[in-house]
């Protein structure tokens, strides 16, 4: 029955849940908003999201295409740069094109690249395309269950990600 229990307690320490869209959320400090001034106030929309995938129970933890689109657009909104309507003239398109986790030891890393492509709709311009990346980890003080860490290490890296995505609008 021991064993049984000690088992048990393994598997639940292995098992991730998905990144969570509040913890992967860069909220843009109040004195970087754009202005009514700016060409991006209130006028991008997050066109799609590709190369995320589904977090399963027994796996560590990813990025879903939803959840990822969901904190683009908060994040996008705490700086005033998301169409109200979604009819913005800038449509954003995220391709997460490569994901790397090394989950095994004390201080799980997630290191992850996403290309941002911007396109003016009116002109058809292609305002940026770009790839930015960023690594995270998390350690045994933020959390003691290895999943729950390699979920942190990963909310953390497509935090900056989305970190490095909104200082780009704003420059």
């Amino acid at each position: 029955m021991q064993r049984c229990a000690i088992l048990l307690c393994l598997i639940i320490a292995g098992c991730s849940s998905p990144a969570d869209v509040s913890d992967m959320v860069y909220t843009i400090p109040e004195k970087k908003k754009v202005t009514n001034t700016s060409k991006y106030y209130k006028n991008v929309v997050v066109e799609k999201v590709i190369g995320g995938e589904e977090t399963e129970f027994y796996n560590d933890a990813k990025i879903d295409n939803d959840n990822f689109k969901k904190a683009i657009e908060e994040s996008l909104n705490s700086g005033d740069l998301l169409s109200e309507d979604g009819k913005g003239t800038y449509h954003l398109t995220v391709d997460i094109t490569k994901f790397d986790q090394q989950s095994f030891g004390e201080k799980p890393t997630t290191k992850l690249f996403v290309k941002f492509t911007l396109l003016n709709t009116k002109t058809k311009a292609n305002v940026f395309s770009e790839v930015y990346d960023n690594d995270a980890f998390a350690t045994n003080k933020d959390a003691w269950r290895r999943g729950e860490k390699v979920e942190i290490a990963t909310e953390r890296a497509a935090k900056g990600v989305i970190h490095k995505l909104t200082d780009r609008l704003l420059m």
